[in-house]
């Protein structure tokens, strides 16, 4: 089942190499991809600014030029830095309606319309472009692009503790959220522009210290991957799915239940991503518009479930990774208790403590089993 790749957060290579000339995003695609060497201009220098009503922050881009490694923006890239895991069950599950003790517990959430709160603002040299890190304990940094017009790319790359993620970012003039799952520590965000074709240069740089409420944080909070308000349509559903049910288990069971009866595979959809490389690099999931078309790729529903729960207080994971069938985008939610977690009816993994489940609601969708869900390997390669 394909999923749409330009969430983008294909992970690339830290790697930093100092080139006199160019910044080169140089893919390592699988060789069975396409993709040709980007190439970047040197960096202009941003003057970084503060504005008046924010925390100030100075910080200025490095004008040494450097070249960052990394796979395409993709989806079907395997991670070259991070050791992929693959999910295979550890024991027998059988159908049952027996579940362990998972009373129902909030973590908090971070809803897009709360973006903004303690702003710590740069701003680039010419000004339209901005870096809000104010958001970061609650599991996002915000970056807003206004002076750059949406015929031109914009890519953003995340490095932390040897790691590094890249995004697409296609709206304008709005404060897009970027997951900080790094975990806590020094962050470096780049925004690049695009000049032509696959060559961008760097137009704001920014470097600064992450510490999360909790490490949970970045899977409660609406980003990139799943945007998501308090006035969202699915979250309202979530809520009336939810209201009244005391444990966690009975709370993602109706959540899981409900998209997996009501959203429909978009084999159209799926067409088009594969037949149009543009819209193959650049789509992005919208929680709200699958909600409401009742239909979606696997990156669509997994973006959903994670609008949903997450709405709710309920730490949710993307995961993309490969499976015998292909590319492929799932999630996992994360428990807190004792016993065996049952979702749809299904003891899904024993928990002593805490822990995270595999759910695939696009497989369910298709009538796929648990059974035959959780027995096909998931190789998990990126996590959002």
């Amino acid at each position: 089942m394909p999923t749409g790749p330009a969430v983008t957060g294909t992970q690339v290579s830290p790697a930093l190499t100092t080139s006199p000339s160019s910044t080169s995003l140089t893919p390592t695609a699988k060789p069975t991809e396409s993709g040709s060497t980007t190439t970047t201009k040197p960096a202009t220098t941003s003057t970084t600014t503060t504005k008046p009503t924010t925390t100030s922050t100075t910080t200025k881009p490095t004008t040494t030029t450097t070249t960052t490694k990394q796979t395409t923006t993709s989806t079907t890239t395997t991670n070259p830095t991070t050791t992929s895991t693959t999910t295979k069950p550890t024991t027998t599950s059988t159908t049952t309606t027996a579940e362990g003790d998972f009373p129902a517990k909030n973590y908090g959430t971070f809803f897009r319309d709360q973006y903004g709160q303690n702003s710590q603002i740069t701003e680039s040299e010419g000004g339209g472009i901005f870096i809000d890190t104010g958001s970061t304990p609650y599991g996002v940094a915000l970056v807003r692009v206004d002076s750059i017009p949406s015929s031109k790319r914009v890519k953003v790359i995340v490095i932390a503790n040897k790691a590094s993620y890249q995004y697409n970012i296609v709206e304008r003039s709005k404060y897009i959220g970027i997951p900080m799952q790094l975990g806590n520590g020094t962050y470096s965000l780049t925004i690049y522009e695009q000049v032509e074709g696959t060559s961008f240069t760097p137009v704001l740089a920014h470097s600064f210290s992450v510490s999360l409420a909790s490490s949970l944080r970045p899977y409660t909070a609406s980003s990139i991957i799943s945007d998501f308000s308090r006035g969202s349509a699915c979250v309202g559903k979530a809520g009336s799915l939810c209201s009244g049910i005391t444990t966690q288990t009975g709370r993602v069971d109706a959540v899981y239940t409900w998209i997996v009866n009501n959203i429909t595979y978009d084999r159209v959809l799926s067409a088009n991503i594969s037949n149009d490389k543009t819209l193959y690099d650049t789509y992005l999931p919208d929680p709200d518009r699958t909600y409401s078309t009742r239909k979606g790729i696997c990156y669509d529903y997994a973006s959903l479930m994670c609008a949903m729960l997450r709405s709710q207080g309920i730490p949710t994971r993307m995961i993309k990774g490969s499976t015998p069938l292909g590319y492929h985008a799932w999630n996992e939610v994360f428990f807190e208790g004792r016993g065996w977690v049952v979702v749809a009816a299904f003891r899904w993994k024993e928990i002593d403590g805490s822990g995270w489940v595999l759910l695939d609601s696009t497989w369910a969708a298709a009538g796929w089993s648990p059974e035959k869900i959780i027995s096909t390997t998931h190789t998990k390669q990126r996590t959002y």
